[in-house]
C-alpha cells in the first residue's frame, strides 16, 4: 500500500482494519508476452541481416536499418507494456474500514470508490484453478440494488484474510454477509478440491525427486 495514503480521505472516528494491493505476479503473463515478442522481433531482424544475399544487402542498406529499428520499437513498446502493468499494481489500493472498503486505482488521476460494510448484502470469492493451488483470488462485493458485484477487490494473496476481516464488520452493520465461494472456468468446487489435491501431490513428489538428486 502507498506510504503516504494521500488518497485516503476516511470518516470521523473511522478506524483501518485490513489494507492490500493485487499480487504483483499477476503480471507475469504480460512479462511473458513482451519477452517472447521481443524476441521474435529481434531474431526476424537478426535473419534479415543476416541471410540476405550481399549483393541485395549492399543495394538494400535502408531496409536493413529498417528491420532493426522495427524490431526496437516492439522492443520499446513491450517493456512500456511491462512498466504498465507493474504501474497498475503498484497503484491499486485496498483499505478496509471498521465502516467502509476502499479501493484506489488510476496511474496518472486517482479514482477512489468507497462501499459502506451496512451495505454489502453478500462477498463471492472467485478463484481459478491455479488460484486455489497457490491460494489467491478476487472477493467481489454485492449491494442491494446493485445488479451484481459493486466492487472487486482484485488477485489478492490470501483472500480469505480479507474476508475473515469483513464478515463481522458486515454483520454488526447488520448486513446478511453471506459468502460463497466460486471455481472460475466452469468447474464446481468438488472438482476443482481433487484437481488442486492431486496438483500439490505432483509437486510434492517433484520437490522430493529434486531433492534427492541435489544431495
Amino acid at each position: 500500500m502507498s506510504a503516504e495514503m494521500e488518497w485516503y480521505s476516511p470518516d470521523p472516528a473511522e478506524t483501518v482494519v485490513w489494507t492490500g494491493q493485487p499480487r504483483l505476479r499477476r503480471i507475469l503473463s504480460t512479462v511473458a508476452g513482451a519477452v517472447f515478442w521481443s524476441v521474435v522481433a529481434l531474431g526476424v531482424a537478426f535473419a534479415v541481416v543476416t541471410y540476405l544475399p550481399p549483393e541485395i544487402g549492399r543495394e538494400l542498406p535502408a531496409p536493413l536499418g529498417f528491420a532493426w529499428a522495427v524490431a526496437a520499437l516492439v522492443v520499446v513498446v513491450q517493456v512500456g507494456k511491462v512498466a504498465l502493468a507493474y504501474l497498475r499494481v503498484e497503484a491499486t489500493d485496498y483499505v478496509l474500514t471498521d465502516r467502509n472498503v476502499y479501493k484506489k486505482t488510476g496511474i496518472f488521476s486517482e479514482n477512489v470508490t468507497r462501499v459502506g460494510v451496512d451495505r454489502i448484502q453478500n462477498t463471492t470469492l472467485r478463484r481459478d484453478f491455479f488460484g486455489n493451488l497457490f491460494d489467491y483470488g478476487t472477493v467481489l462485493l454485492s449491494t442491494a440494488g446493485s445488479g451484481g458485484a459493486e466492487l472487486a477487490v482484485t488477485d489478492l494473496n490470501d483472500p480469505d484474510e480479507f474476508r475473515a476481516e469483513l464478515r463481522p464488520l458486515v454483520n454488526a452493520a447488520g448486513g446478511p454477509g453471506e459468502s460463497r465461494t466460486v471455481a472460475a472456468g466452469g468447474l464446481d468446487a468438488e472438482t476443482v478440491d481433487r484437481l488442486v489435491t492431486e496438483a500439490r501431490r505432483m509437486r510434492e513428489t517433484a520437490e522430493r525427486l529434486e531433492a534427492h538428486l541435489d544431495s
